[in-house]
């Protein structure tokens, strides 16, 4: 959710991004450095009191903000030590549940506030548009599409034969039906992996937990994906691939993806009705989608 606002900042200033991995190496792509903050000496941040014999392992920085929950005040203490005479910003990392308003137009409106030169409706209006995450130069258009039938909370997803009958149901859709059906499982469907293997024959396939430029490879030379309310989903609809996505939580507003070909719809139950209405959203989406997508698109 920081990658709309970085793409505005990336040409005025030099970032650095301290964040957690694995979203930390999609974020290197807009800053000019990344550094783990999982890594030794940032247990300093948190500490009562700062240490001031040795530094937090970032360079100086002339402004530093922090999305991190400090309801102590803690954290903005320690960081006004450690970048003293630097401007410090300690924000909430969501926006007030009245407001309705997108994650990373929060972002992009907070760091304006800030005194970043982050115009939040361009920065937005980029994110709908563009592709914000580079696709590598050898990845080859597949005709394939992909479904991640999972997410980091079970309350976000619906059960496995739900997906394998939409699977079934798109797979007969004249742009798709020369496609191969791939389902993308994570350590957290580590427990799925048994179902799918069995629905596995030719054309179908199983990957499970990719190495990182495996992941940016299956995704990004999809021709269709399909998930819920997950990271991955948010990684697809950044990387240009067409991407329909559940939320089984009316949590639409604040995480829709973020992408030029996206449609994403709200469902609790994995009925008729809920599957009839993502193959209408695929369907609708497919069609909209220029011939030349699958060539390799540069970030915008």
């Amino acid at each position: 959710m920081l990658l709309p606002a970085l793409r505005v900042l990336e040409k005025e200033a030099r970032i650095t991004v301290a964040a957690r991995e694995p979203g930390l190496t999609f974020l290197k792509q807009a800053g000019t450095e990344g550094i783990d903050i999982e890594g030794p000496g940032w247990y300093r941040l948190f500490q009562e009191e700062p240490d001031l014999r040795q530094q937090l392992p970032v360079p100086p920085q002339d402004m530093v903000v922090a999305y991190l929950a400090d309801t102590d005040g803690r954290i903005g203490r320690n960081l006004r030590a450690y970048f003293s005479g630097a401007g410090i910003h300690v924000l909430a990392a969501y926006p007030a549940v009245k407001d309705k308003m997108h994650v990373a137009r929060h972002v992009c409106e907070t760091l304006a506030r800030a005194g970043l030169p982050v115009d939040p409706a361009s920065g937005m209006e980029r994110a709908g548009n563009g592709v914000f995450l580079e696709r590598g130069r050898n990845i080859v258009p597949e005709k394939r599409f992909v479904v991640h039938p999972g997410s980091g909370s079970s309350r976000k997803n619906l059960p496995p034969d739900f997906w394998t009958a939409f699977l079934h149901r798109i797979a007969q859709e004249p742009a798709l039906e020369d496609h191969k059906k791939v389902v993308l499982l994570g350590p957290a469907e580590e427990g799925m992996k048994e179902f799918f293997g069995k629905w596995v024959s030719e054309s179908e396939d199983m990957v499970f937990c990719p190495r990182h430029d495996e992941l940016v490879s299956l995704l990004g030379g999809a021709g269709l994906y399909a998930g819920h309310d997950s990271g991955i989903t948010h990684l697809a609809a950044m990387l240009g691939t067409p991407t329909v996505a559940v939320f089984r939580e009316n949590t639409l507003s604040l995480w829709h993806p973020l992408g030029p070909y996206t449609r994403a719809i709200h469902s609790r139950k994995a009925d008729e009705a809920c599957l009839e209405r993502l193959l209408e959203a695929a369907t609708s989406l497919l069609a909209r989608v220029p011939p030349h997508r699958n060539r390799r698109a540069e970030p915008s």
